[in-house]
């Protein structure tokens, strides 16, 4: 039987339509670029020249009332950090370097408390009670912080309830850096010049946090003087 040949066919290539893009896909992705370069010229805004000089000026600021210190240069350097939300306010600058002071504070409560629990003796009996100086500290450091911050950033020498305000806050961080040199006077009836070495670093610690406060106290005293 007679095979049946039949013609060989190609298989057709299948076809594809480009289609253009809508004019509302257009027009987002114009909208998109349009915020995206608003947004990088808020950017620049914010890092203008203008910016960074006032910025400049709140540091130039935070100089001259550091000035007046005991402690000049540690008071830039610890508070130059804050040079942009103090902006130039000297109840900002205050309430700043009281929150520094307390930071340190805390600082050295804690290593005090590490350090007494391998102390015997006078040593341990010191160290026992400045932990509860330096928490006490602690205490009126945080409450002269807060009488300032009472006042608001707007408030004016000579208004209402300033001096009081101000006066509560001097008095708060007065009684702080006394309850500081209580712990260190009591290490002096401790035998070879305050103890065990890591002791003497604690004291030496403790002298600085007094620097810090001493500053703080400085800068509300300059409230009032200024």
């Amino acid at each position: 039987m007679a095979r049946r040949s039949f013609p060989h066919r190609h298989p057709t290539p299948p076809t594809f339509q480009i289609k253009s893009l809508h004019p509302l896909t257009a027009n987002a992705i114009t909208n998109r670029m349009a915020s995206l370069l608003l947004l990088i010229a808020v950017i620049f805004t914010a890092i203008s020249p203008a910016a960074i000089a006032a910025n400049e000026n709140s540091t130039d600021f935070i100089l001259r009332n550091c000035a007046a210190t005991l402690y000049p240069q540690l008071c830039y350097k610890s508070l130059k950090p804050y040079a942009p939300t103090v902006n130039q306010n000297p109840l900002t600058l205050a309430v700043a370097a009281a929150n520094v002071s307390l930071s340190k504070i805390k600082g050295a409560s804690f290593q005090a408390v590490r350090l007494r629990r391998n102390s015997t003796g006078r040593a341990g009996a010191a160290l026992r009670d400045c932990v509860e100086s330096l928490r006490t500290a602690a205490d009126l450091t945080k409450q002269s912080a807060l009488e300032i911050k009472k006042l608001g950033p707007a408030a004016q020498a000579g208004g209402p309830s300033f001096a009081w305000e101000v006066s509560n806050a001097q008095t708060w961080m007065s009684a702080a850096l006394t309850n500081e040199d209580t712990c260190i006077d009591g290490f002096d009836d401790v035998g070879g010049g305050g103890g065990s070495a890591a002791v003497k670093v604690f004291i030496g610690t403790v002298g600085r946090v007094k620097q810090y406060t001493s500053n703080a106290l400085a800068l509300l005293n300059a409230l009032v003087v200024g």
